[in-house]
């Protein structure tokens, strides 16, 4: 992904791009802290709604998107948000969900999205797969 990053926007970091978007504070700032105890040094933005979101990702082009569905304060939903966010085939979406539905995170899944982590969820658990998920 790496890799990817430095192609993708001249004059940029190379720093892969992290794209948290959670209306839940502590859980943003779980899989922050997850992230900033990677081996490969991150930029991360955060977004508490899919509105934010989107604005955010149209300016970063992350390379990795943490998404929570369930946005309840956000004008967009999170399965269009999953769909406007895999447009870009070098984004990568990871559901991270507290209460979905399967049937939403097979939606999600056909729109594109990668994976599906489950909250609650320890942060060396988020940690290893962040760290697979990077390296790809």
């Amino acid at each position: 992904m790496a890799a990817d990053r430095a192609g993708r926007d001249a004059g940029r970091s190379t720093r892969p791009v992290v794209l948290i978007v959670n209306n839940d504070a502590a859980t943003r700032m779980l899989l922050k802290t997850s992230i900033e105890g990677l081996s490969v040094p991150c930029e991360i933005c955060e977004a508490r709604d899919g509105d934010v979101a989107l604005a955010l990702a149209e300016r970063t082009r992350p390379d990795l998107v943490l998404l929570d569905i369930i946005l309840p304060d956000s004008s967009i939903s999170g399965v269009l948000l999953c769909r406007e966010l895999c447009k870009d085939s070098r984004t990568k979406v990871i559901l991270v969900t507290r209460q979905c539905g399967q049937a939403v995170i097979d939606t999600c899944f056909f729109m594109g999205a990668s994976a599906h982590l489950r909250v609650p969820i320890s942060a060396d658990e988020i940690r290893t797969k962040l760290e697979e998920w990077i390296a790809e």
